[in-house]
């Protein structure tokens, strides 16, 4: 009849060494850390200094800036290039 091994004889079966434990810590926490796309753009949009109203995401000013820029721009040529013929 087999027996199930307990955790402190396992361990000692197989002995992981000091500098492996942390290559393999560095490797697992390397794959969580790497942001998506969509997070990626929202990081860099986001004031940096300041937090939305439920703490969450705010708009960098120059970011809203910009963006109505170029709104206005696009807007513009619109209007000018194809509006008016």
């Amino acid at each position: 009849m087999s027996q199930a091994y307990l955790s402190s004889e396992a361990a000692a079966s197989k002995e992981t060494t000091e500098p492996e434990i942390g290559r393999m810590l560095k490797r697992y926490l390397r794959a969580d850390l790497r942001p998506d796309f969509r997070q990626h753009v929202l990081l860099k949009l986001q004031d940096p200094f300041a937090k939305g109203a439920n703490g969450g995401f705010k708009p960098s000013t120059l970011c809203v800036g910009l963006g109505a820029l170029w709104l206005v721009t696009l807007v513009g040529f619109v209007y000018f290039n194809f509006m008016r013929a």
